[in-house]
């Protein structure tokens, strides 16, 4: 059933082309401008939708826009289906009905957004500028709503298309799922960080390829805030992406010789939790604890206390005991909490009757 989601869906997948080249695409499009492109790939989906359900077609127009624009654009759907990119860039230099439907129906579907946000820095502030020249050419009372986009800073546009996803409630859609893998990447952090946030409401089992890059934010991001985003999410979402893969890549990083991705790879397995409680890792965050950086200190400690019984052993509360004695606040008030978890878990265990002595208490 065509409905906006599924116009905007393939709105954004007509405009793949355009991210990899612009103007290549433009010249494929056959049109002279950007602004008849960006109508043109707009325009396509509901020309299709109308030969197959004009009925669902034009009500989710007059959803969006009404008026003699909208009317137009009915009447000449099936001539404007096989010839749409010279009739657009013609009736929108001499029809402002039609230049006013347009406009809307660009706003209402985020095309803008669309557009932008998988662009880089330099062709982003081109297909600014070129189309507000384009705008421009047109009286100071038409494009208004497109107008106050594009004088937007990009990032803050791309922010709050991200953050209107939160009325989702997250059942998001193949069309959010690519915005929200793009956000992760993007040159903001304000925007990755959102992008992370968001997917942690998703409802769904996450794509492979978004588990991968919310892992590389979480890992490597240059921001801090933006890390703790990501690793909260992967927390929040651990039972649907929890993998040995994953699991065996962040251990591996906590070896790492850059200090901030241990502390890092420790963050992310501690909002893991118990799923990260192999002997291994455990082993390798004990001697997380006495690493030279700070942060990762802390890291392991608070993840020991959070991977629960498994890590309830003596090797792990030794070294927590001696952590808090440390001089950093932060790693003293870590290892007092994981070791107040682990202590109690550790009095609720039953005895192994086998065990040595020395051996610690069976889970």
């Amino acid at each position: 059933m065509f409905d906006q989601e599924t116009w905007r869906s393939r709105i954004a997948e007509r405009l793949a082309g355009f991210m990899r080249n612009p103007r290549q695409d433009i010249q494929i499009a056959g049109t002279a401008s950007v602004l008849g492109y960006l109508a043109v790939r707009t325009l396509e989906p509901f020309l299709e939708a109308f030969q197959e359900e004009p009925v669902a077609a034009v009500m989710v127009l007059a959803e969006i826009t009404r008026g003699p624009g909208a009317d137009m654009i009915v009447r000449r759907a099936s001539q404007m289906r096989f010839q749409v990119s010279n009739l657009i860039e013609r009736e929108l230099r001499t029809r402002a009905e039609l230049r006013a439907a347009i406009e809307q129906i660009l706003v209402t579907l985020n095309v803008i957004h669309v557009a932008r946000q998988r662009l880089n820095s330099g062709r982003d502030e081109w297909l600014r500028l070129t189309l507000l020249g384009e705008l421009d050419l047109f009286g100071p009372d038409e494009f208004v709503q497109l107008r106050r986009l594009l004088q937007d800073p990009g990032w803050q546009s791309r922010y709050e298309t991200i953050r209107s996803l939160r009325l989702r409630g997250g059942h998001y859609s193949a069309a959010d799922l690519v915005l929200l893998h793009d956000g992760l990447s993007d040159g903001a952090s304000h925007v990755r960080s959102a992008a992370a946030r968001m997917l942690s409401q998703f409802a769904g089992t996450p794509p492979a390829p978004l588990v991968k890059a919310l892992t590389r934010v979480a890992l490597y991001d240059c921001d801090i805030e933006t890390r703790y985003a990501a690793a909260r999410t992967l927390g929040a979402l651990r039972d649907r992406i929890a993998s040995p893969q994953l699991i065996d890549h962040l251990g591996l990083c906590l070896d790492d010789q850059d200090n901030f991705v241990r502390s890092a790879a420790a963050l992310a397995l501690g909002q893991l939790g118990e799923l990260a409680g192999t002997p291994t890792l455990i082993a390798k965050l004990t001697n997380l604890i006495s690493d030279g950086d700070s942060y990762a200190r802390e890291a392991a400690a608070r993840a020991l206390g959070r991977i629960g019984g498994a890590a309830a052993i003596i090797s792990v509360i030794s070294a927590l005991t001696r952590a808090v004695e440390d001089s950093d606040a932060n790693v003293h008030e870590a290892a007092i909490d994981a070791l107040t978890r682990l202590r109690k878990l550790r009095a609720t265990m039953p005895l192994n009757p086998a065990r040595a002595p020395s051996e610690p208490l069976s889970v």
